[in-house]
């Protein structure tokens, strides 16, 4: 019955990609023997959390009651003070679950990544080795240590460097907004068709306000992909979700571009100094491809730039490459489905761009 309900699972799946003739063995004889024994360590983690985390609040419990009891007057703030200390007290009791999150995505995610021979990584910080508030207390030294800080700046440290191109770039045409820290996860490179590609999810924040009114607003979140094609582009072109782009991409040489096809063009805005090249580059099925690509991300506000040898896209949109929750059994072949679907339509995005006719006898 179990070999009856894998091939239903995987029926179909096989046909779609040559990536994917070999996903139900992979599952088999990879990921769910592995995931297996995950299953049983990630229950005792979640186990040994709650039990930690109730005796800490029973304990912190306790002594508020005590404190509120003493201290009629101040009881909003006992108590406030009392689920404050119990969080802070037992959070690191959680820390091994995160830890269980980052490994099994580099395991699920990875092997997606294998099928199509593209390298992936978490970028994740390395967690494992914190089990207590000793532990925590030398990871938080070495960390800070490592940035040439001290521990109380902490939170201080460098900002993440951009494992891609693709950051630099977009910031460079004014495609990006204002941040004050930046995070970078999910970097996934790899070779298609003789395109090098990089693809890395993006955090933005940025501090707003003053005073009590103060607060951290994400002003980005989502995917940015860099694909570098073997021959260049003749021209500049930029292009960004109608509506989302309210001012001139700061570069006067560009002008308006008109597609042919009018519900394209209510829907995305585009300039470009070679007119010719852009037409011929943006065909209503490259862009129905973009299309497909925010539908099957969730996401939303699209743009990018064409020049040089190079096509770079940013995508705003919900995290991404999650290899599903980690409070849930980690034994679910949609795990690495969802996870080989997503490599797909990278590469659909990819393959859509690799014919290069637009170049021909221009040179």
């Amino acid at each position: 019955m179990a070999v009856q309900m894998m091939d239903a699972i995987f029926a179909g799946l096989t046909e779609k990609r040559a990536e994917f003739a070999d996903a139900m063995e992979t599952w088999r004889d990879h990921l769910q023997p592995e995931l297996e024994k995950r299953e049983q360590e990630r229950k005792a983690i979640i186990a040994t959390a709650r039990s930690k985390t109730l005796r800490n609040g029973l304990i912190v419990g306790g002594l508020t009651l005590i404190a509120a009891f003493l201290l009629s007057g101040m009881i909003g703030f006992i108590l406030f003070a009392g689920v404050a200390i119990t969080a802070v007290a037992s959070g690191v009791a959680w820390v091994p679950l995160f830890a269980m999150k980052t490994r099994t995505k580099e395991l699920v995610v990875g092997s997606a990544a294998d099928a199509f021979g593209f390298e992936y990584r978490t970028l994740h910080p390395d967690v494992s080795g914190i089990s207590n508030w000793r532990s925590a207390g030398e990871w938080i030294k070495s960390r800070s240590s490592a940035s040439g800080l001290a521990g109380k700046n902490f939170a201080l440290h460098k900002e993440d460097e951009p494992p891609t191109p693709a950051f630099d770039t977009l910031k460079a045409a004014r495609l990006m907004p204002g941040y004050d820290s930046r995070q970078f996860e999910d970097l996934i490179e790899g070779e298609r068709a003789g395109a090098v590609f990089s693809l890395v999810e993006c955090k933005l924040t940025e501090q707003q306000g003053s005073g009590k009114n103060r607060r951290t607003v994400t002003t980005f979140q989502g995917l940015l992909f860099h694909i570098q094609y073997p021959q260049r582009f003749l021209g500049r072109t930029l292009l960004a979700r109608q509506g989302w782009w309210k001012g001139w991409f700061g570069d006067k040489d560009l002008k308006k571009v008109d597609l042919v096809a009018k519900e394209l063009e209510d829907n995305f805005t585009i300039y470009s100094n070679d007119q010719v090249e852009a037409r011929a580059l943006l065909t209503p099925d490259r862009m129905e491809r973009l299309i497909a690509l925010e539908q099957h991300f969730k996401g939303g506000k699209l743009r990018g730039i064409f020049e040089d040898d190079h096509l770079t896209l940013a995508l705003e949109a919900k995290n991404q490459f999650e290899a599903g929750s980690v409070w849930k059994p980690l034994v679910n072949p949609e795990r690495y489905i969802s996870a080989l679907n997503e490599m797909g339509l990278v590469c659909d995005v990819i393959d859509g761009f690799l014919t290069r006719d637009w170049v021909k006898d221009r040179r």
